[in-house]
């Protein structure tokens, strides 16, 4: 996990980022890199699995598949290269394909734009834009050859690159526009801190629905009307049943072996580009985290811990096990801290300058802007270049995966076009050497034999109707799937599931019964003296929740519980009672704020700086969010999801 990726983002937030990211060409160039990576997405011509109707229009003008195909590839390898080794995670927030389709849709409109207000790039512009790139260049001059290289191996042509990157300047410039327009006076940048920042301090007094549970038992007639009210609400997902078989390249390419011309070949076009590194560290870290707007006294303590810490370390203490005990970076702490390995530019510039400049088994402490971090480093690989005796193994399976990505589309069609004529997925598999999987039935979300790893193949199965057979392209290692059981959803008959029912009757009288005795007690409270008479009174437990920030939206000890944090920020004075009962997991409550304050003013000092620049930041994105929403509000756009949702699978 990179020092960057302590802080937490929410899905809104991390698009925009990936977004913004989509714009850097060094981070494509790092890509193109990645020629192992390249080879299962099935990049380059052909297009196996393209299909001739646009995905979508927009103002007249086409999306095709292989477009959507390709961007999506460069939404996954952006996820892949912010987040890491977290990316799995990260992608299986977000669809993938439809990010891919609002993006493209997104530079058609931005290009349409910024013809009509007459902006354009120069060729001039654009050639010395690319001449600057780094990975460009050779003796920090710009060399035609290394340039041809690098688009080669990320399988582009130089007028596809050169056409992408004038839209990426177009899309730079016109953004730039907008965030040239954004101004955020100190009174707004402080109102907002307030809002993020403001503490708050609650009782309550919880009235659990299982208080109530063991009272009720409902009649047969009873659940059989709740059945007949609520039968929606026991639906079964439709569920489908399918064979399929996986064309992975590297099972079908085991027995090739590439000639060493081929393997000398990709070593000197690659050589100054994939097998050349920089300087390389390998480091563990105890994050002791610092809250944006901490008091002067809250680092203080943040830095004598961190400096307790570094002593136990220094001393011998097991850097493991004091990263579990101690650090506030929860993706790493329970492997020791381990941030594995790492080049300039990954990670926030104190944290890189204090790591490069030590030495292996050192241990140190360094500041940043998310707090102390004690640092040990590991390893340190100093800037070299694979001989091609070393590069050779990682040539081999880049060869290999290439070889075997291209037998698998074409023995792909070829299995197809026999299992429309009747073959067995099965036996044709065993001709091939490689295995049928037959899943059991499944709806979305359930086990499905493996399937369920693969979401493009999962939405393509929900597509096909019983007996239709199709490919699904999965990182350029392609599925021929069949489909032999469709179950539609249906809601069972009441006696095959009447003990579910009566569970669900039981809770949802005993969740009604504990909000009523709730609303009874809230009645009897005229004020803030009356909440610990009524809570003695009816046997209550009140529990002190210490100030929160309200923006979490997470009472300690409850959870999640916007409503309440909300209505709390609106009661008139102080203390005061929320004049109504709240719910949250089917328990009520009851809440009293106890205390209610905005930040100090030596905390916003504090903070003014870097909130100030976030929260420009911030304000930016909105803007250009708006802008291009306003775009597309004015746009002729059609999108066919049914064939953006099968992910260019043809059956």
């Amino acid at each position: 996990m990179r020092i960057e990726k302590a802080v937490k983002y929410d899905i809104a937030a991390m698009l925009e980022g990936i977004r913004r990211y989509q714009y850097s060409w060094q981070v494509q160039v790092t890509f193109a890199f990645l020629a192992l990576i390249m080879a299962f997405w099935g990049f380059g011509g052909g297009g196996l699995f393209n299909t001739v109707h646009p995905i979508a229009t927009v103002n007249g003008r086409q999306i095709l598949g292989d477009q959507v195909d390709r961007e999506a590839t460069q939404v996954r390898q952006a996820v892949q290269q912010i987040y890491g080794a977290n990316a799995q995670v990260v992608l299986k927030s977000i669809n993938v394909r439809q990010e891919a389709m609002d993006r493209l849709i997104e530079q058609q409109l931005i290009g349409e734009e910024a013809r009509h207000l007459g902006i354009s790039i120069s060729d001039e512009a654009l050639q010395d834009k690319i001449a600057k790139e780094p990975a460009f260049q050779r003796d920090g001059q710009f060399d035609f050859d290394t340039y041809q290289d690098v688009l080669r191996n990320n399988n582009l042509q130089p007028s596809e690159y050169e056409n992408g990157e004038r839209d990426r300047m177009l899309a730079d410039t016109l953004r730039n526009m907008i965030d040239t327009g954004v101004q955020v006076s100190d009174d707004e940048a402080r109102h907002a801190y307030n809002l993020r920042n403001e503490g708050i301090g609650l009782r309550y007094a919880e009235i659990p629905y299982s208080d109530f549970t063991a009272k009720i038992s409902p009649t047969e007639s009873q659940i059989a009307d709740y059945y007949k009210k609520n039968a929606d609400q026991f639906r079964e997902p439709e569920r489908v049943k399918l064979v399929y078989v996986h064309y992975e390249p590297l099972v079908l390419a085991a027995k090739y072996t590439p000639p060493d011309k081929e393997i000398e070949s990709y070593y000197k076009r690659n050589a100054k580009t994939r097998f050349t590194y920089p300087d390389q560290a390998h480091a563990q870290h105890i994050l002791i985290a610092v809250p944006a707007g901490a008091t002067d006294k809250e680092k203080a303590a943040a830095k004598s811990k961190a400096l307790d810490v570094l002593k136990q370390a220094q001393s011998g203490g097991d850097f493991a096990k004091l990263a579990a005990k101690y650090s506030d970076d929860p993706s790493n702490k329970l492997e020791g801290g381990d941030l594995g390995t790492f080049g300039r530019g990954q990670m926030v510039k104190p944290f890189e300058d204090a790591v490069f400049a030590m030495k292996p088994g050192q241990i140190a402490m360094v500041e940043t802007r998310f707090g102390f971090h004690v640092v040990k480093l590991e390893e340190f690989k100093p800037a070299h270049t694979d001989t091609l005796a070393e590069a050779k193994p990682k040539i081999i399976d880049e060869l290999r995966a290439q070889a075997g990505a291209k037998l698998g589309r074409a023995a792909a069609q070829e299995d197809l076009a026999a299992a429309l004529a009747g073959a067995s997925l099965q036996e044709l598999a065993k001709k091939r050497g490689i295995d049928a999987v037959e899943t059991p039935l499944f709806a979305q979300g359930e086990p499905a034999g493996g399937a369920e790893r693969d979401r493009e193949l999962m939405e393509a199965a929900f597509k096909l109707e019983a007996g239709q057979v199709a490919i699904v392209p999965e990182k350029g290692a392609p599925y021929v799937i069949k489909l032999l059981v469709k179950q539609p959803s249906r809601i069972p008959a009441l006696k095959e599931i009447e003990p579910q029912v009566r569970e669900a009757l039981i809770r949802s009288t005993a969740e009604t019964d504990a909000s009523q005795q709730a609303e009874k007690i809230l009645a009897t409270i005229k004020s803030p003296a009356d909440f610990d008479k009524a809570a003695a009174a009816n046997k209550l437990t009140i529990k002190n929740v210490d100030p929160f920030p309200r923006a979490d939206h997470r009472v300690p000890g409850i959870g999640e519980f916007p409503e309440a944090t909300d209505a709390a920020a609106v009661v008139p004075a102080i203390p005061g009672v929320i004049d109504r009962v709240m719910e949250n997991g089917g328990n009520s409550y009851l809440l009293e704020v106890a205390s209610r304050a905005e930040p100090a003013d030596d905390e916003w000092k504090s903070a003014q700086k870097s909130f100030m620049q976030e929260y420009v930041e911030q304000r930016r994105a909105e803007a250009w969010t708006r802008f291009l929403d306003e775009l597309k509000d004015h746009a002729r756009i059609q999108i066919d999801s049914d064939q953006l949702a099968a992910a260019g699978s043809s059956s």
